[in-house]
């Protein structure tokens, strides 16, 4: 009887081994299962948070683009209004002069054409900032947001699309819109010099005083300012090699 009780007590023996060692297994893989499953939130939390800082960054450059826009739509706006309002007051000195009978016929000719250069420099330099405009604020409403979202993360701190854009797009019609206000302001200069030896030849000394200001004026303009902002009106490098954006 005994030695049949030692086998039933190693038998219940090894029984109660073997559960308590699955028993411990089953609770190593359940601690390994809520191990990945706190890894598996963890890793989901930083995805969202990823994804919500991208879409704040998003938000963020997009704002950026369209500040950018709105400086550049009030520069070409007072480009505009600045060489409508010239072209204004030179269409009124044509209309309002009296020409004395006694006028040089050269001198007739030479202010005729100095004030048509400067209304066709004015006008083309205001219908290319008018068009600028217009694919400024078509660029605005159809392409801008779109770029900005095909911008990967590491993209948006280092491209524009709009800086691209402008470039491809914009920067050298800007740039003749540039000169031709620069050409038409100074020949609206030489207009009133001519227009001085027209209406105020006498006393001579008053054309001359007109002339040696026209003069400087234009001198001035093109020596100290034009030149000290030049590098304004020079074509860049764009932000990234190949631009996507149209």
């Amino acid at each position: 009887m005994a030695s049949v009780g030692a086998v039933v007590d190693a038998v219940f023996g090894s029984y109660d081994v073997k559960n308590a060692k699955q028993w411990r297994d089953e609770d190593l893989r359940h601690r390994e299962q809520q191990k990945q499953w706190r890894e598996d939130a963890i890793l989901r939390e930083y995805e969202w948070r990823k994804t919500d800082l991208e879409r704040e960054a998003r938000v963020v450059k997009l704002e950026t683009e369209k500040l950018v826009i709105d400086a550049r739509l009030k520069q070409l706006r007072a480009i505009s209004q600045l060489s409508a309002l010239l072209a204004g007051f030179t269409m009124c000195s044509l209309i309002e002069l009296n020409i004395p009978d006694d006028i040089s016929h050269p001198l007739l000719v030479l202010y005729g054409t100095v004030c048509c250069l400067e209304l066709v420099f004015m006008l083309l330099c205001m219908l290319t900032c008018t068009l600028l405009l217009l694919a400024l604020t078509r660029f605005v409403t159809h392409t801008l947001e779109g770029e900005v979202h095909k911008l990967s993360a590491l993209e948006l701190d280092e491209v524009s699309p709009f800086y691209d854009w402008w470039l491809k797009k914009c920067e050298r019609e800007w740039v003749l819109a540039y000169q031709l206000f620069r050409l038409g302001a100074s020949f609206f200069l030489l207009e009133v010099a001519l227009l001085g030896w027209m209406r105020f030849s006498q006393p001579v000394a008053t054309a001359i005083i007109m002339s040696v200001l026209s003069a400087f004026g234009i001198l001035y303009s093109e020596l100290s300012i034009a030149s000290r902002w030049r590098y304004l009106v020079t074509l860049p490098e764009p932000s990234r090699p190949a631009s996507s954006t149209a």
